[in-house]
């Protein structure tokens, strides 16, 4: 998504219409995946994805939409910051009260890159950027800002340097191996 050329395949992943708020909201920023294979496994709905590289549009994501995403909103939020024109993220305010204060942490760090990012009540509002995203983030040991911001991190031009790594292995063991592989020709 953030990339300029390419795709990427994901596999089984978790497509429970309670939890795929993230695969509209990315639809509706112009990256439209295309599902495949949609099957059962461990007792949910899962299908492969493809991703294709797209240059993402604005959008306003509603408080009806959040409890579905809410844990996907540093990586939405981080893709808006590669957009045009500003996003809204209605009613996001309990993002103060999970590992971190990560809805504070998601503006500074989001201005400490280059781009603009505030805090509107318990809204969030990130304006797109064209210029890389440079700067130093601030994870506070969040394992979701953490692996946001490293995916940020691999925009063409970008220097993003993180305060932290190892918080990404709380809830994706190898995530940098990963993130790697998904970079490498």
């Amino acid at each position: 998504m953030l990339a300029e050329e390419g795709e990427l395949v994901v596999e089984a992943m978790g497509v429970n219409p309670t939890r795929i708020g993230f695969l509209h909201v990315l639809e509706r920023m112009g990256v439209s995946p295309e599902r495949s294979g949609e099957r059962q496994a461990g007792g949910e709905p899962v299908a492969d994805l493809v991703v294709r590289a797209a240059a993402p549009r604005s959008t306003e994501v509603t408080a009806e939409e959040i409890p579905s995403l809410i844990d996907e909103v540093p990586i939405l939020a981080v893709l808006a910051s590669r957009g045009e024109g500003e996003t809204r993220f209605r009613s996001v305010g309990e993002l103060r009260v999970k590992e971190s204060d990560r809805l504070g942490l998601l503006a500074r760090n989001l201005r400490a890159v280059g781009t603009q990012a505030e805090v509107q009540g318990d809204d969030l509002v990130v304006v797109g950027a064209e210029t890389p995203p440079r700067g130093h983030v601030e994870t506070a040991q969040d394992h979701r800002l953490t692996m946001a911001f490293a995916v940020l991190g691999t925009v063409r031009g970008a220097r993003v340097e993180l305060s932290e790594s190892d918080s990404a292995e709380v809830s994706y063991p190898g995530f940098f191996d990963d993130l790697a592989a998904v970079l490498r020709p």
